[in-house]
């Protein structure tokens, strides 16, 4: 028998058969651990914070407002431990309104998670825009207002949604046509006028004495200006009434 033709005989490999096996035994290891460790479910925790979302936007819904909220997809990577009992949401601190936040949810069971899920949320509802330029300064009359549909989740509040609010104000700067009117764009109009002649009314021992001064300052009603006493030049402080007066020592 040559060289060639004798038998081979090859030694078993130990080392690369215990590696294939440790292998399956690792994959078992994690099928198992898969199917003992149930995970949270994505949609419910996008249904939850869906909920919290429309739940606080209702408490600044204006009446008769079309809500809806629409939690983001989250992360498919993202593998959460079941929780034992329905999360909680919450908001977290310093959230402000809008249309786009971010609503908390937690498990506190059986798992303890915390997870922040953004929410677009959307509120329609008729406000009041301006129907006709107007510039800086001017006052509001009620052909100047209509009503519109707008999703008002997008403004930074102070909305109106009745004339009445708007009717008489002065507007702080211009506005166009179809703008929305918000509170922070108004103001009351000036009564009295810096350098304007004004009736300055003091009570003195139940008895009201008239005299006549100097604005030295614009003011609204309710507000309160320094005025110079035409005639004995002293300067004295009041506050304007519905009618322009000035009620010193209010």
């Amino acid at each position: 028998m040559t060289h060639a033709d004798r038998p081979v005989h090859r030694l078993p490999q130990p080392v690369h058969r215990a590696g294939a096996l440790w292998g399956v035994f690792a994959l078992l290891l994690t099928v198992g651990s898969a199917v003992a460790t149930p995970l949270t479910d994505h949609q419910q925790l996008r249904e939850l914070a869906s909920a919290h979302a429309l739940s606080q936007a209702e408490r600044s819904a204006p009446d008769g407002a079309r809500l809806r909220a629409e939690a983001a997809r989250l992360d498919p990577r993202l593998r959460l431990p079941a929780c034992a009992v329905t999360p909680e949401t919450f908001d977290p601190p310093g959230r402000r309104g809008g249309a786009n936040i971010s609503v908390g949810v937690r498990c506190m069971s059986g798992a303890e998670w915390t997870l922040y899920v953004p929410v677009r949320v959307e509120m329609r509802a008729a406000v009041l825009v301006l129907g006709n330029a107007a510039g800086r300064g001017e006052t509001l009359r009620a052909d100047h207002l209509r009503l519109e549909e707008h999703d008002v989740a997008q403004l930074n509040g102070g909305w109106m949604t009745s004339p009445d609010e708007a009717v008489g104000m002065m507007l702080r700067r211009p506005l166009r046509p179809g703008q929305v009117i918000t509170r922070e764009a108004l103001e009351a109009p000036r009564l009295v006028r810096r350098g304007q002649r004004v009736a300055v009314i003091a009570g003195v021992g139940g008895i009201a004495v008239r005299s006549e001064g100097e604005a030295l300052a614009d003011a609204a009603a309710g507000e309160r200006v320094r005025v110079r006493n035409l005639r004995s030049r002293q300067i004295v402080e009041g506050l304007v009434d519905e009618r322009g007066q000035v009620l010193a020592g209010r």
